[in-house]
C-alpha cells in the first residue's frame, strides 16, 4: 500500500497541478512558509503562511490521495499550499511542530 509521501514527489505533483500552482508552491515552501504540524504515513497537515494563515491537509482514503485547503481553491486540483505543503515534507524543507 503506497504512503502518503510516494504521492509527493516532483513528478507526481507535476502531473497534479498546474505548472504556475506548482511553482507559486515551490516558492511559498522554499521561503519557509510552511509549518507541518501532522505528518505520518497517511496524513499530512500544515499551516501555511499567505495573506492570513491557511491550513491545507493531505490524507489517504481507500489508497487514493485526498485533499482540502482552507483557501478555497483546492476543489479540482491541489493549490499552491498544497503544493507547498507537499514540498515541505521533503528533508531539511520545513520546521515540524512538536
Amino acid at each position: 500500500m503506497p504512503l502518503i509521501d510516494d504521492w509527493f514527489e516532483e513528478r507526481t505533483l507535476l502531473d497534479m497541478a498546474p505548472p504556475d500552482v506548482f511553482l507559486q508552491g515551490a516558492s511559498a515552501a522554499e521561503h519557509g512558509s510552511v509549518q507541518i504540524l501532522e505528518h505520518d504515513e497517511s496524513h499530512l497537515r500544515a499551516h501555511v503562511e499567505d495573506t492570513k494563515v491557511l491550513e491545507a491537509a493531505f490524507w489517504l482514503s481507500d489508497g487514493e490521495l485526498k485533499w482540502s485547503c482552507t483557501c478555497g481553491a483546492a476543489d479540482v486540483y491541489p493549490c499552491e499550499h498544497l503544493v507547498a505543503s507537499a514540498l515541505a515534507t521533503w528533508p531539511g524543507e520545513a520546521p515540524r511542530l512538536d
